[in-house]
């Protein structure tokens, strides 16, 4: 048993209202100088055109991706970042080779579609089934094993187009699912609806994410599901699908990672973060090369109007994001020992959408954190909402950890008609929006670096 003395105790007086303190006393941050500075600021949207003008698309473990990382560090250590260096990890790489679809017979004609990722190639020469059209994935599964045998599955719900992006989770479970499932019961392939608004550009994405197909899935682009469906409604229809993939099982992907050193707590970590990889049919503008700007940008504003931070600055550039937070994963199990270290986390990938409400995943006694924070962003048009952050994207996988998280969330109303389509590209970039979100991850990392405030505190 510890004896407590009397010196103890008198020590034990003075610093305990301190720790106190520490937790309680309201930080002073230079909310209308980094405000004004950064709705001035377009390093966010320089970045963003260099990128995608520098490389263009970056599928995940592609060369194009490798030479992304090559280019990112070098623009890191050109912004002034530490130590810019890339964290390797293996999967396995897909690429589109070639994809198409056709209605034969009285109504023969062509259909807009692609591949979703990982999904395997046809038979040469292609494959021709009647097709059996599923309003969702609960159709579809409701299907009796074997009633598909030798035809084609079309799953064909629309997704509703919400502020918050909710939709976009619904509609594409179909894409991760329909492969699966349908195989289960003797399909031989997949048609879908493609997520978004666009009539004629197709939304493309992961199927089982970090996973191989089992059958070929195409993705209508909207107004063709709408063709597909009227034909349908005339009698049996027959499509044929043709996919050709490349697959390469032992490729290499990987994050990069860079610092402004903190100068009275180095060793702790404030993460900004984003995905580097993109889907191949854009130039990933929105998803996510401006996501990535916004938080390198964020991160020199707020050094240029505060000075050194006291805590770390640490910048990720997620890769292999898209085909399933592989390099999440993969950054997450080298941290799983260190994770103390990363006193809070927050990503930047839903695009230029206007940040209207914040969320934190804090611990239980960081009221007064929270309100500091809630209130310096309230100028932007940034509301509070709740305590169920659980990390955006790639910053999921940190959650589980114990590391503090925030979730920025976004104007969602373009984006997912836009992302992952070939309409992703700098010319949707809005400068004003990417403006403000500089704006909010500039406050959101003075929070974090510049004080010493404690975001797990219980």
């Amino acid at each position: 048993m510890m004896k407590v003395t009397a010196a103890g105790l008198i020590a034990l007086a003075w610093i305990l209202p301190g720790m106190a303190l520490a937790q309680n006393v309201q930080p002073n941050p230079p909310v209308k100088a980094i405000i004004e500075a950064a709705l001035k600021d377009d390093r966010a949207y320089a970045f963003t055109r260099d990128l995608t003008t520098d490389i263009g698309p970056r599928l995940a473990g592609t060369q194009a991706e490798a030479r992304a990382r090559d280019w990112a560090v070098a623009r890191l250590t050109q912004e002034g970042f530490s130590n810019a260096r890339i964290e390797t990890f293996p999967l396995t790489a897909w690429e589109r080779v070639h994809e198409s679809a056709a209605i034969v017979g009285p109504h023969a004609q062509r259909l807009e579609v692609h591949a979703t990722g990982g999904s395997p190639s046809t038979p040469a020469g292609g494959l021709e089934g009647e097709v059996v059209r599923f309003a969702d994935m609960a159709a579809l599964r409701a299907a009796a094993p074997g009633s598909l045998y030798g035809k084609i599955a079309f799953v064909d719900d629309i997704m509703p187009v919400t502020k918050d992006g909710s939709g976009y989770g619904t509609a594409v479970v179909k894409r991760r699912e329909c492969s699966a499932v349908a195989a289960e019961r003797g399909a031989i392939g997949c048609l879908i609806r493609s997520a978004g608004t666009s009539e004629r550009e197709v939304h493309v994405g992961q199927g089982a994410r970090g996973q191989q197909g089992v059958l070929p899935v195409l993705i209508l682009a909207n107004a063709d599901a709408n063709q597909l469906g009227r034909v349908l409604a005339k009698g049996p229809t027959r499509v044929r699908m043709e996919v050709e993939t490349k697959v390469q099982p032992a490729a290499q992907s990987g994050n990069v990672i860079a610092e402004m050193r903190g100068t009275e707590r180095p060793d702790d970590y404030v993460v900004l973060a984003c995905h580097l990889d993109s889907w191949d049919l854009g130039t990933g503008a929105l998803d996510d090369g401006v996501g990535c700007g916004i938080v390198t940008a964020a991160a020199r504003l707020v050094a240029d109007v505060a000075g050194p931070p006291k805590r770390s600055i640490r910048i990720i550039y997620f890769g292999a994001e898209e085909v399933g937070l592989i390099g999440a994963a993969a950054h997450a199990n080298a941290m799983k020992d260190k994770a103390a270290s990363y006193v809070l986390a927050a990503e930047s990938d839903s695009g230029d959408g206007r940040i209207y409400q914040v969320d934190f995943g804090f611990g239980a006694a960081t009221e007064t954190a929270k309100a500091a924070i809630a209130t310096a962003l309230q100028p932007l048009g940034v509301a509070r909402r709740g305590d169920n952050a659980r990390g955006q994207s790639d910053i999921s996988a940190l959650r589980p950890l114990g590391v503090p998280v925030m979730d920025l969330q976004q104007d969602a109303s373009k984006y997912f008609s836009i992302h992952h389509t070939p309409d992703d590209i700098l010319e949707k970039v809005d400068v004003e929006s990417v403006r403000q979100n500089v704006a909010v991850y500039a406050l959101v990392a003075w929070f974090g670096a510049w004080t010493t405030l404690d975001f797990r505190a219980q």
